[in-house]
C-alpha cells in the first residue's frame, strides 16, 4: 500500500491521529504541534544508537511503525549527515561518526556536568573508585559524566549508555526522584501490572528516598557494589552522584564511611548546578 509523505502536524488542544502512517501496526496518537518526519526521523536515531548490531530498513520500520518508505528516507538523510553509516554489503545501518560531536557540545555545555565534574572527579580520587553522575533519559539511566577509579581493577558504566532503572542503587536513586505519575508508569510497565512485584518494588524506591541513598551488590555486574545519592531535581531533570567498585573494596564498613562523603559531595553540586548564569 501506498503511503503519502510525512508532514506536520496540525496545532490544537489535545493529541491529533498520527497521519499519514496511520494504516501501521500499532498506530496511536502523538501530541499536537510536533512535525511528524522529525518524530520519526528521532526514532529511527535512537535506534540504531541504541541497538548492539546493525540494524536494516524492513526491520527499522517493523519494530518503530513507521512505512519503509519513510525509514528509507530518514536514514538516507542521515547517512549524508554523518549520523548513520550503512554497511556496503548488507546495507544495514549503525550510528554515524557525527553523533560524537552532538555528544561532546551536550557534554561542553550541560550544566549538570559543568556543575558536577570537579567534584566528581575529586570523589573519585579520594575514595579510589569510579564516580559517576547519572540522570533518566526515556525511561533508562544514562551516565553523563564518569570519572575512573585509578585502580587497575574498577568498574566502568561508559558516559551515555543506557542501563535499567530498576536494576542497581543509582536507578532506586533516580527513580526516588521522579514525579509520582511518571513513576507509577514506569514501575507498571516494568512489573507487567504485577501488583505484589509493584509493591515491592515500589517499597525499595520509597527506602531509597527516605535514607537518601541507596547500596546494591551485584545486582548489574557480578561481583560489584554500587553507592548513590540523590543529587536533585532541576525542571525535569533528576540527577544522582555514584560510585562503583568491586564488592572486596566497598564493604558493608566501607560503604557506610563513604555515604556521608558522597552526600556531602552531591551538596557541593546541587549548589553549583543551580546557580543562576
Amino acid at each position: 500500500m501506498a503511503t503519502a509523505p510525512d508532514s506536520a502536524a496540525p496545532t490544537g488542544a489535545g493529541s491529533q491521529p498520527v497521519g499519514p502512517d496511520d494504516d501501521r501496526p500499532g498506530a496511536g496518537t502523538r501530541p499536537v504541534g510536533t512535525v511528524q518526519i522529525v518524530d520519526h526521523a528521532i526514532q529511527v536515531l535512537k535506534a540504531i544508537a541504541e541497538a548492539d548490531r546493525p540494524r536494516g530498513v524492513r526491520e527499522l520500520s517493523r519494530d518503530l511503525g513507521i512505512s519503509k518508505s519513510s525509514v528509507q528516507r530518514i536514514l538516507a538523510s542521515l547517512e549524508r549527515e554523518g549520523l548513520a553509516v550503512a554497511d556496503e554489503g548488507t546495507r544495514k545501518y549503525v550510528i554515524g561518526p557525527a553523533a560524537l560531536t552532538l555528544a561532546w557540545k551536550h557534554t561542553a555545555n550541560s550544566d549538570l556536568v559543568g556543575a558536577s565534574s570537579a567534584t566528581a572527579s575529586r570523589i573519585a580520587a579520594l575514595t579510589g573508585e569510579t564516580a559517576c553522575v547519572s540522570t533518566v533519559v526515556d525511561g533508562r539511566r544514562v551516565t553523563v559524566y564518569e570519572a575512573e577509579s585509578p585502580q587497575p581493577l574498577r568498574l566502568i558504566t561508559g558516559v551515555g549508555r543506557p542501563y535499567s532503572l530498576f536494576s542497581g542503587a543509582t536507578g532506586r536513586v533516580l527513580l526516588s526522584m521522579l514525579p509520582p505519575e511518571q513513576l507509577g508508569q514506569l514501575v507498571r510497565e516494568h512489573t507487567a501490572a504485577d501488583a505484589d512485584a509493584e509493591s515491592l518494588l515500589l517499597g525499595r524506591i520509597d527506602g531509597a528516598r527516605q535514607q537518601g541513598y541507596a547500596i546494591s551488590r551485584e545486582e548489574w555486574i557480578p561481583g560489584g557494589c554500587g553507592v548513590a545519592v540523590p543529587i536533585g531535581t532541576q525542571g525535569r531533570v533528576v540527577a544522582a552522584l555514584s560510585i562503583y567498585g568491586p564488592q572486596a573494596r566497598l564493604t558493608d564498613e566501607r560503604t557506610a564511611e563513604l555515604v556521608p562523603v558522597l552526600r556531602a559531595a552531591a551538596a557541593e553540586i546541587t549548589v553549583r548546578w543551580r546557580q543562576p548564569v
